[in-house]
């Protein structure tokens, strides 16, 4: 920890961690997920924006009460009415099975056009909500049947949908928790928190209760990350490199085990639970740490600063046809030294800065690409639907530039033909990116290691040269150099 008097110990704060909340019991989480993940809560219509229905669905079956208001569905059809009644009576009845059943069949009656009153009037928003409203009540049937897989692509497509609805956040993290995908619950939750304030929530209880979700996911993902551990040091202005050594040297302290590696986000764009108030202009921000028990699994990290377009496969051949063993590492390098790592990063840090436009789900769109080259298919469909979540969410998050916005629509267009099967993984943007990823990181290599090559060169010429003057300077007899030709 920087001395209390230093210029370092001021712009930094005096204590390397934040102000810590106790552990969130388990039946903490299970209340925020009743009242804002399953919407059963005594008074959840009026908190969460949504239409009357939410408590239960009654108000569905009177759909043309329902187009007014900001969150209200529009006029359904009324066949799409009885497909969501009867889903109705079997929740309330726990038969979340037929529920679901039903609920499938109410999406087959939209995907066919009969999902509004006046279906030749409606308009895009009108179906999304409508869908959304589906998909939402999808996701609470199969977390209450225990089956956050069948949830888990629901929720994703909620998100895609309407990705500026906290409910839908809070799912998706409620279906990651399911998972275990700890730090992929947290950066849902602190969304949720987000979007919630954004779309003008003013209940303090509930942004108190998503805060306590977040919280918890972050605990949990602290506990759960695997050869590495992280340290969060509170600061006011934007650290110099002397900061960034003392913050180092206090992790290291505090942290023997985890320094074969250590990375310090040097921007400062990390928001925590405790601290964070979406309102104010600039809520108390924090540096992170990262450190690792083995150098290789964090060295990548340095990329994602100094490179445009970094890429993280064990291939060094641009053209030759990848074997399958060459996939299965490169799913191994992505899958479990990668995205673990960037997903932790993320779940604290809403913006962008300091990374290259896209990371963390450039990446995982690679990831499916080498999913799909082994037929993997339902991890791939579930890795491009999650990435299709966050590209929808991302201008919402922070303003971007044009380019990066091109570069998003890009990025859409490709997962969405990706998606529909209309376009091979070769076509991708994110496959043209690994090329030039990979021209980049041949050319830093060869730039690094030319010095390296020179040297040897220059002491060899020299070397020669002093070998070549002791000959001269001592010239071997003819009888002890033997007839000519021996010894070669």
């Amino acid at each position: 920890m920087p001395p209390r008097g230093s210029k370092a110990s001021r712009r930094l704060g005096h204590d390397p961690a934040p102000p810590s909340l106790p552990r969130i019991p388990l039946k903490i989480l299970v209340e925020v997920e009743t009242r804002l993940v399953y919407c059963e809560g005594p008074a959840i219509a009026a908190k969460s924006r949504r239409p009357p229905a939410s408590p239960g669905w009654q108000g569905v079956c009177q759909a043309p009460a329902l187009g007014h208001g900001p969150g209200a569905l529009p006029p359904l059809d009324r066949w799409l009415v009885v497909a969501l009644s009867d889903a109705e009576a079997h929740y309330r009845q726990r038969q979340y099975s037929a529920a679901a059943r039903r609920l499938t069949a109410a999406l087959e009656l939209c995907t066919r056009g009969a999902a509004l009153g006046s279906p030749f009037d409606a308009g895009y928003e009108d179906i999304c909500k409508v869908v959304s409203f589906i998909e939402s009540k999808l996701v609470a049937c199969y977390l209450r049947m225990k089956r956050p897989d069948l949830a888990l692509n629901h929720s994703h497509r909620n998100i895609w949908l309407n990705p500026t609805d906290f409910h839908n956040h809070l799912q998706q993290a409620a279906v990651f928790r399911f998972l275990g995908r700890f730090s992929e619950a947290g950066r849902s939750a602190m969304i949720a928190d987000y979007m919630y304030w954004l779309s003008g929530g003013s209940e303090q209880h509930i942004s108190k209760l998503i805060k306590l979700y977040w919280q918890a996911m972050l605990e949990e993902a602290v506990t759960a990350a695997e050869g590495f551990t992280a340290m969060y040091t509170p600061c006011s202005v934007t650290p110099a490199d002397t900061d960034i050594r003392e913050v180092t040297d206090v992790f290291s302290r505090q942290h023997s085990g985890y320094t074969s590696y250590l990375f310090t986000d040097p921007t400062l764009a990390h928001l925590l639970p405790q601290t964070t108030n979406w309102a104010l202009p600039s809520s108390q921000r924090y540096l992170i740490t990262l450190g690792f028990q083995k150098c290789e699994n964090g060295s990548f990290l340095d990329k994602l600063l100094t490179r445009k377009y970094p890429t993280f496969t064990e291939n060094t051949l641009l053209s030759c046809p990848r074997a399958s063993e060459d996939v299965e590492r490169n799913i191994h390098t992505l899958g479990k030294r990668v995205l673990p790592v960037l997903d932790f990063i993320r779940c604290t840090k809403s913006r962008q800065d300091g990374f290259s436009a896209g990371s963390g789900v450039i990446q995982k769109l690679q990831y499916a690409s080498y999913l799909r080259q082994l037929q993997r298919v339902t991890e791939h469909s579930q890795v491009i639907h999650q990435a299709l979540a966050e590209l929808a969410v991302a201008p919402y998050l922070q303003d971007i530039s044009q380019e990066d916005t091109e570069l998003l629509h890009t990025l859409m267009a490709d997962t969405m033909a990706t998606l529909e099967g209309s376009q091979t993984d070769k076509e991708c943007v994110w496959n043209e990116m690994q090329k030039v990823g990979l021209l980049e990181d041949l050319i830093h290599h060869l730039g690094a290691d030319f010095p390296r090559r020179r040297k040897p060169s220059a002491a060899a010429r020299t070397q020669r040269a002093r070998r070549r003057r002791g000959r001269a300077e001592h010239p071997q007899p003819a009888a002890e150099r033997g007839p000519p030709g021996a010894g070669h």
